[in-house]
Parts: structure tokens; sequence; C-alpha cells
């Protein structure tokens, strides 16, 4: 096959190889995010969807939970886009979480 396409070929592999969004939701505080920007891209935009796909308010909070994981253990401007799309996910009685607050600062950055 060659070096190159085998090359992509790992490539590819690796980056199928990206935690359940489910296992994510069910345990916040302890997920392993990865460290890669785009990896951890695909991550948490896989978590939101999976809160889009079946909408319950304790998963919505837990995707809250995780993006402030996401933003204390890297790069803070992975969480703006899934931050945007999960807030368009509340239900009117659904309260904010808490833990909101953390990135607002984050959020507010990228509106400059």
């Amino acid at each position: 096959v060659g070096d190159g396409p085998g090359l992509e070929l790992l490539a590819a592999l690796d980056r199928m190889d990206l935690p359940d969004p489910e296992l994510l939701l069910a345990d916040p505080a302890h997920a392993d995010l990865p460290q890669r920007g785009d990896l951890r891209q695909a991550v948490l935009d896989a978590v939101v969807a999976a809160v889009r796909n079946r909408p319950e308010r304790s998963r919505w909070d837990a995707a809250w939970a995780l993006l402030v994981r996401a933003v204390e253990t890297g790069a803070p401007d992975l969480v703006v886009v899934p931050a945007t799309t999960l807030a368009a996910l509340r239900r009117e009685d659904w309260d904010v979480p808490a833990s909101i607050e953390r990135l607002a600062g984050t959020v507010g950055l990228s509106r400059r």
C-alpha cells in the first residue's frame, strides 16, 4: 500500500476511537476527553447530538457539566459552538444550571 496511504489509514482509525457520548453523559465529572482539538470537538458535538436525540433534563445538565470539564482541561474556544447549540435545546421548564456561569466568559469572548 505504501507509507502515505498506510499512515492515512492509521490516522483515520485513531479518529474513530472516540468515547461513547452516552458514557460521557452518564459520568461527566470523570470524563476522559481527547487532548487533540479536532477529536475533542467531535466528542463535544456528539454529546450535544445525543442530547438532541433524547432530550431530558438530566442529560442536558450532564452535557453542561461536560462542557465545563472541557473548558477546565483544554482549549476553551472548542466549547463555544456546542454550548450555543446545547443552549438552544433548553426547554422552558428546565432551570439553567449553575455550572453555566463557568462558561460565560468563554462564550462572551467569542462574540468580540
